[in-house]
């Protein structure tokens, strides 16, 4: 009885020392449209706010019964004498016309994201570049007293932009389908590394590519400050020993917690002892 307890125990314990071996990192490369879930995001907020104001979707300075959109019995002639004293720039205040844009705002800096990278001397410059801009024309504005502001009121007082719930809605659905299409993509072509091999899984029926990880090294690189500051985004840089060209893995999310993980795996070495009895076991042809 003694002698089974101890070997059903050495053969769990084994079988467990052998699925803490075998599991490594996994690491996957994601396209650029991933960066634009903050969009998705403010247009949810916006298709709520939308829905909280009945989907008010007309220009209040027009002299229009708001009662033909809302369908709410009001009078005409007060809803006129209303919207008569509305300016273009208090329609610029509207809460329609702010959820608009709003939500173009975030898709205009989800487009850019996916459009540039930023490193970090880069991205420095232009924010220096951009306070210099507004300090220079307050100093010409102060100087020649110019009313800076006049020309920034009149752009203000023709924009004029919202969409009902449902566009805020679908847009969000539609963003979401394409980030679910991507995830499950992803499991078609990634990146496995274990303490003795990195696998390379690609292709619809799992093809894989083996590389030895004796002598391994990788750099880590952030081509793109915007993007690490959304998703942890980086770079890795795998160089592998007697393989001519080096193995780029970019968009490659949370990358700090991927290099502490490739660090603890590297710095061990995967080594097996087997004994006569493992020996015997082994099938003979």
């Amino acid at each position: 009885m003694s002698s089974d307890a101890k070997g059903s125990a050495s053969a769990s314990s084994s079988s467990r020392s052998s699925r803490d071996r075998e599991r490594g990192i996994r690491i996957f490369m994601w396209p650029k449209v991933i960066y634009i879930f903050p969009s998705a995001i403010v247009a949810l907020i916006c298709a709520l706010g939308m829905v909280s104001l009945q989907n008010k979707t007309y220009d209040p300075t027009k002299k229009e019964p708001v009662a033909q959109v809302t369908g709410a019995p009001t009078d005409p002639a007060a809803v006129q004498s209303e919207v008569a004293h509305m300016t273009k720039l208090e329609r610029f205040r509207t809460p329609q016309n702010l959820l608009g844009v709003l939500f173009l705002s975030m898709l205009a800096f989800n487009l850019i994201v996916m459009a540039l990278d930023f490193p970090r001397f880069e991205l420095v410059g232009v924010i220096l570049a951009v306070l210099f801009t507004l300090f220079f024309l307050l100093w010409i504005g102060a100087y020649f007293n110019i009313n800076i502001m006049k020309p920034i009121n009149k752009l203000l007082e023709q924009t004029y932009m919202f969409a009902n719930a449902g566009f805020y809605f679908l847009y969000f659905l539609m963003v979401v389908v394409v980030l679910g299409v991507v995830y499950i993509t992803r499991w078609l072509d990634y990146w496995e590394i274990l303490p003795n091999e990195i696998l390379h899984h690609h292709g619809p029926l799992s093809d894989l590519e083996r590389f030895p990880t004796m002598n391994l090294k990788f750099d880590k690189e952030i081509p793109d400050v915007l993007e690490f500051w959304m998703l942890g985004a980086g770079r890795l840089v795998m160089h592998v020993p007697n393989v001519d060209r080096a193995i780029i893995m970019d968009n490659v999310l949370f990358i700090n917690a991927k290099e502490d993980g490739l660090k603890k795996l590297m710095s061990r070495l995967d080594v097996r002892i087997s004994t006569d009895q493992d020996v015997n076991n082994l099938p003979t042809s």
